[in-house]
């Protein structure tokens, strides 16, 4: 089975940090996690965009018209393949439209800049929660195969993987989306410090463990390809 959702889920993860840190530079803030305070160069930011924009709109692509998770479950390439498809093509206007600025965005701008687009993350924001609707509801992720390394050891219990991507994975990221509008408006300091939050919780989860998947996916391999071999760990 061709698997590549690991290096999907780390550039999404990666996205997720990223956008909300631009915006805080952009808006002179200073918060928490933030590690970003000026907004600098934007071709920088251009760069930055394109790489993830480009490895998932190609691989979101194909997994959304090829189903390559399809022989472990029929459904799952919807979940994981269309959103990423979406977030890629996002990140690719934005890469575009950051390298041919010249100058930083202006604080002042961003608003009238961001309404259009907003509307449309809002859109995604839809698509992850009716997602997160679907994996509580249809145990849609269920458990790690038991041959997986770590994951495998909650085969038994599929309710944790499956909370874990609905609570902490899909969940913020859909109400981050959700709010976008209310933040990109300029009005609503709540609704920015919830989005920013949202885009963080997910963003670390999605990147740690997409980055784990590495591991455990190698292990899974080995004790599916080779005889006698039993990592648990």
């Amino acid at each position: 089975m061709i698997m590549f959702n690991t290096l999907m889920g780390v550039c999404a993860g990666a996205a997720l940090l990223l956008v909300p840190r631009y915006l805080a530079a952009v808006r002179g803030e200073r918060l928490p996690l933030q590690l970003i305070r000026t907004p600098g160069e934007p071709r920088g930011w251009a760069a930055a965009f394109g790489v993830l924009g480009t490895v998932l709109t190609g691989l979101g692509f194909v997994m959304t018209v090829t189903h390559p998770l399809a022989p472990a479950k029929t459904y799952i390439d919807t979940i994981f393949g269309e959103p990423s498809l979406i977030l890629g093509v996002l990140l690719l206007a934005a890469a575009w439209h950051l390298a041919h600025t010249k100058k930083p965005v202006d604080e002042q701008r961003l608003p009238t800049l961001l309404a259009p687009i907003s509307w449309v993350v809002f859109c995604v924001g839809l698509i992850l929660a009716w997602c997160t609707a679907a994996i509580v509801r249809f145990d849609v992720i269920s458990s790690a195969p038991a041959e997986e390394p770590i994951t495998g050891l909650l085969h038994q219990w599929p309710i944790v993987e499956n909370t874990f991507f609905a609570a902490v994975l899909y969940g913020p990221a859909a109400l981050g989306c959700l709010l976008v509008p209310a933040a990109a408006h300029g009005r609503s300091r709540g609704a920015w410090l919830a989005l920013y939050w949202c885009f963080t919780i997910s963003g670390i989860a999605f990147v740690l463990f997409s980055a784990m998947n590495y591991y455990t996916h190698t292990g899974m391999l080995l004790n599916l390809d080779h005889t006698g071999a039993d990592y648990r760990w």
